[in-house]
This record gives C-alpha cells, structure tokens and sequence, in this order.
C-alpha cells in the first residue's frame, strides 16, 4: 500500500559502482597531490590522474517503433562490447512465456534488459546516438520505506563547535533485564551520534562539539518486543551510565503475544467486522522486499518466493532486515495452534516473497515484477522507491497491469512528492496516517504528527509521509506492530507498513468481490481498474485539510467487500442501500433508538484547529458521537436472522 532515502534507508554498498584508485599506465597507484603540510609528493616519474566520475551502472533496452525494426538483445551486447570503455554485466531476459500472453493482448513482448557499466557521459552519448530506439537509464539504488527522518537538523553552515564534547554511557533495560542491539541515537545542536547496546545493554558514546545541555533528544530503539522510547531535553550524565528503561509491547497490549492481535490499523478499516471466512483464498500476492522469515509463528504459510540479489534462490527466507517480514505479517499474518502474535488481512492467500533488499537496484525490481508476472501474482506489494522515474520500471508495471497483476506501492517518507515508482499512474499509491491512544506517548511514534493538525477523533497525517495529487488512499503507518525475525514483533513507522493493509484488503476484495467472479474475472487492465476503483469509491474520505495527503481516504474493508453501505462523495458515514431498506420492511425489523454514531472502521470530517501542545491536546479513544440529539437508527440483520425470519414468513 514502506524506502528519503524514502527515509531510514541504510547505506548500501557501491561496491560495483566504486573504480580502483587511480592508475598510472605502468599499473601504481596514483597519489593524490596537495599544496598543504605533509602531503606525499607522486613518486618520481609518475604523473598524477585527473579525478573523474567512478562508473555507474546503467539499464539498456530496445524500444518497439512502429515502422522501424527493434533492435536484438544480441546486437545490443555486441555493440556494447566492441566499446573498450563499456563493461556488460548481464542481460535480463523477460517472463517465460511472455510472448504467448502478450499475443493474447495484442501486444508484441517485452525485450530483454542489458545491463553495463559505464562512465555517465557515455551513458549519455549512447541514448544520444540511439535516439529514441534504446532507453538508456541509470540502474538506480531502491530503498525501502522505514524509519522517518530524524528530527530537522539545523544548518551546518553557520555553526561552530559549541565545545570538545563529552562522552556518556547509555545502560538500556527492557521487561526482564538488560537489552543488546538496541539502537541509541542521540540527537545535539549539530549532528546526530549514534551506537548499538552490547551484553550488557550499554553502549559508550563520544558526542563532538556538544555540551550536556545541548543536547535536543535522545531515541532508544529495541531490535524486537519493545516500544521506542523518546525524550526530549535529556539530562545525560557526562563519563557515567544513564539508565533508560523501556516499554514493553506486552505493556499495552493485552495478552500479547500469547492472544492473537488484531492491530488498530485493520480495526480502523474495519476487519474486525469481516466475517472469518473471509480469508483471501485463492489469491496469490507478492511481497518485493527484504525476505521474510517463514520460522516466525505467523509467517509459517509462507512457502513460495526466490531472491532476486545474490545467487542462492532461498535466500528468500532470510530477512537480515526485517521489512519483508514486517509487511508480510500485516498482510497475512496467520494463525498458531492456540492463537497468538499478529492477525493479517488474507492469511489463506499464497504469498511469494521476492527478496531484493539489501543492495536492491531498478534492475532488480525488473526481476522481480517479471517473476509475478511468470507466478500469476493478482496483488504486488511494493513498499519501496528511489530515484528518478523510469520508463523501463513503468513499462513493466503496464505490461503487469494488463495481465490483471494490481501493484500497489508506498508514496515515500521524505514529506515531499510522491516518489517512483509510486508516481506513475498505472499503480495504487497509498500515503500513512496515525492514530493517538495506540502508542505510548514516550515513543516515538509520538513524534509523527503533522506539525499544526488537531482531530477530534485522534486520527492525524503522518508528517513523514510524502503527499500529491498523485495519492489515491491513506492507510495506518504509524506504531504499526507485526511480525520481526525470528519469532519476535515490533512496532514500525513508514509508508512502508501502511501500503501492506491497503495490498491486504486488495487480496480479500479479489478473493471474495462479486465483481471478480463475474465481470472481471478475467486476468487484463479492466480487472485492476475496478479493483482500485473499489477501494477508492468505498473508503471513508478524511478531512486532514488537504486531499493530497489522503487521495480517496481511508480503505474500508466491508464497504468494499460489499458487506455495507457505500459512502456518499464527500460524506464521512454511510448512506442507506435502497435494496437493505426493502429487505427490511420487508422483514418488519424494528426501529432501535440510538445515538448517531460513527461506525467502527469509519471516521468522522476533522476540524482545523491548530494543535497547541502535541498529543496531550489531541482527543484520544473511540470516535465520538456526531451530535448531542439522537436518531432512530436500523439495526442489520445478519445472515442467520435473515433465513430464520424468512423461514417464518415462509419465504424459505
């Protein structure tokens, strides 16, 4: 429905874009010169190398012209290899079978990718002198969407070091004893310092050019089972140990793991009101991601995937990262003998997971989109993005499309526009939102409120979130639990946690949608035109002030499973279906005097007063009544009433 980096992104390695240092014609390595004390002179005889830019990796396919021929893979190659300053690294060959569907479509297969290494200028003069008969496009660097920005950094420019530094211990406790791998960040006037807790749960940091009270904010981040922890205007003890305690998940979470938990974000689009047999059977997703762990008690009904990056197909079970695994809990968390951990949203579907994370690129995500296309995926989840849009990626996503493959896919984190792929209008691009009371206020996920915005029924924008007219849903993407391996849980931030609820509910509209046993059964572009549509026309509109952070709104998951009434444009509750109002006089159901109030999974039009003082102003809890009067309201029939009423009139 998660990548500013689409922000949090970890550095990668550009192993394969870094040139050796520079060498002279007889092979030594060239010094660098320098006109200040102590540098080392080049050795004698040697000329120094001019500093140019390293290669870069670069996607080279043939593009169809009506009236001229495609250029061949083959020739493609040759021509690459016979330029000595042009390495090809590989070539990608498109889905098997292809040809025989795209026949079916009316449309000519897709032609193989080239990937090559090249300086950038070449890269340039090739597309020149190709013209529009090749795309040549720089084989980007995905990243996925987790992990908000840090908080806003003042200007380096104008600073200067307001002291040597100091060094301080940081001791990180959790439920039953000291926490290792947790992550301390440490936040001053200048740059963040950060480190990882050992053994014991500590970790020593020198933080530069700060003083004790400069220090803006301290963020402490449990690897798995624990909340974040937040502070502002931290009191640290220079050369001793501050002690933090954090929360467990447990804490707030009744039950937890041991009871199986429905999280808030698919209460608030209403799966909890979805009958159980209601299970995404017969769909097949896909999870483009880090891997999952399918150990984890939740993820043991996922069997199927293959890695894109590396070598070894399998690696697909192993998430170093913990993202796949997050996303793939959201959308199908299953349950354990007994019950517990996380409940997804279509835990009877077949998951196939494509592991492209860490060191995924462009070319990759290529891979990726064409095994879903081999498998027959229906639903892509795609919480991922980077760099400039490319032609290449949108070819497939159209070509995807129009063998009936929905892609939805993460808006970003940088709080700026839409970034790609999420950008083209081919997928579903789902931004985050957040809700006050299902977090604790010390973490922070606290933090992730758009700066200014207040609602009376403690739903707020992420401020992360990237927004524009390019959006078509929101979902939950704030203090989102679900599934870390091996076995454990964790509450994430990101775009990349709400595009999963929105791919979740997509499977169970496929699986169980009238329409898609009708219609639109058939597998082409119609079938994921009316999919989107569905979740677009059924979801709750939000009133966050502006409609670019929220497209349609909020997806609902019985309006567009066909179970409820629809919503009418502009309307935050529902209208009445003429065809219930028969059935009920028809039934003779009784009038139920009750208040008016906002049904569970909707939420009511937000004001716009400006937030005062964060959270602690913000109302929190269930939605409140829309007004002081009351409203004779119906009360539905549910199934087994309505065939025992029937049978009575002897309409059965």
């Amino acid at each position: 429905m998660a990548a500013r980096s689409k922000s949090g992104t970890p550095g990668h390695s550009d192993h394969d874009e870094t040139a050796d240092a520079a060498a002279s014609d007889n092979g030594a390595p060239a010094a660098s010169a320098s006109n200040g004390g102590g540098a080392t002179a080049p050795p004698s005889g040697q000329e120094a190398a001019t500093i140019a830019p390293r290669p870069a990796q670069f996607m080279i396919a043939p593009q169809q012209q009506s009236g001229v021929a495609t250029f061949s893979a083959d020739f493609v190659v040759q021509q690459l290899t016979n330029s000595p300053d042009i390495e090809v690294v590989k070539t990608v060959q498109p889905p098997r079978l292809f040809g025989f569907q795209s026949a079916e479509l009316g449309q000519a297969p897709l032609s193989p990718l080239v990937l090559a290494r090249m300086a950038p200028d070449k890269a340039k003069l090739l597309q020149t002198q190709a013209g529009t008969r090749l795309a040549v496009e720089r084989d980007e660097r995905l990243s996925y969407m987790l992990d908000p920005t840090t908080p806003q950094m003042p200007n380096p420019g104008v600073l200067t070091p307001l002291a040597d530094g100091f060094s301080t211990t940081i001791e990180v406790l959790g439920q039953t004893g000291p926490l290792s791998d947790a992550e301390v960040y440490v936040f001053g006037s200048m740059w963040p310092t950060q480190g990882v807790t050992d053994a014991a749960g500590r970790v020593t940091l020198s933080i530069q050019g700060e003083r004790p009270d400069t220090i803006r904010s301290i963020l402490v981040k449990a690897k798995v089972d624990y909340w974040t922890f937040w502070l502002d205007r931290p009191q640290l003890v220079p050369n001793s140990v501050n002690r933090i305690v954090v929360r467990a998940l447990a804490a707030s979470l009744r039950d937890f793991p041991g009871r199986q938990l429905m999280g808030w974000g698919e209460r608030a689009m209403g799966l909890d009101r979805v009958p159980p047999g209601y299970d995404g059977a017969g769909v097949k997703i896909a999870v483009i991601d880090s891997g999952t762990a399918p150990t984890h008690r939740n993820l043991r009904g996922v069997t199927r995937g293959t890695s894109i990056v590396g070598n070894d197909k399998m690696a697909w079970t192993v998430d170093t990262i913990g993202h796949g695994s997050h996303c793939a809990g959201i959308i199908a968390g299953g349950p354990v003998p007994g019950g517990g951990g996380i409940r997804g949203f279509a835990p009877a579907a077949e998951i196939h997971v494509c592991r492209i994370f860490p060191g995924g690129r462009f070319s990759d995500l290529v891979s990726a989109l064409d095994y879903c296309m081999e498998q027959g995926i229906d639903v892509a989840n795609m919480s991922l993005g980077g760099g400039e849009p490319s032609k290449i990626i949108e070819d497939r996503i159209v070509r995807a499309k129009q063998l009936g493959m929905a892609c939805i896919i993460a808006a970003g984190n940088s709080s700026g526009p839409v970034q790609f792929p999420a950008s083209t209008p081919h997928c579903l691009a789902v931004a985050a939102m957040g809700k006050w009371g299902e977090f604790p206020e010390d973490s922070y996920h606290a933090q992730q409120a758009l700066d200014g915005f207040r609602s009376r029924d403690g739903y707020f924008p992420a401020k992360f979130s990237c927004f524009g007219p390019e959006i078509d849903v929101c979902a939950p993407g704030v203090g989102i639990v679900s599934s870390l391996p091996a076995d454990g849980f964790g509450a994430w931030d990101g775009t990349s946690m709400a595009t999963p609820h929105v791919t979740g509910l997509a499977a169970l509209v496929l699986a169980h949608h009238p329409d898609f046993k009708g219609a639109f059964q058939n597998r082409d572009g119609r079938r994921v035109e009316r999919l989107f549509q569905i979740l677009k026309e059924t979801a709750t509109p939000l009133q966050f002030g502006d409609p670019n952070r929220t497209g349609a709104g909020l997806p609902n998951a019985m309006r567009a499973l066909g179970l409820e009434t629809g919503v009418a444009p502009g309307a935050a509750a529902p209208v009445a279906d003429p065809s219930l109002d028969t059935l009920r006089r028809l039934l003779g159901l009784a009038q139920v005097d009750a208040p008016s109030m906002i049904p569970a999974g909707a939420m009511a039009p937000q004001s716009a007063q400006p937030m005062q003082n964060g959270a602690s102003h913000v109302a929190r809890g269930p939605a409140q009544t829309t007004g002081a009067t009351s409203a004779p309201t119906m009360m539905d029939p549910n199934p087994a009433q309505i065939r025992e009423i029937m049978h009575k009139v002897g309409l059965l």
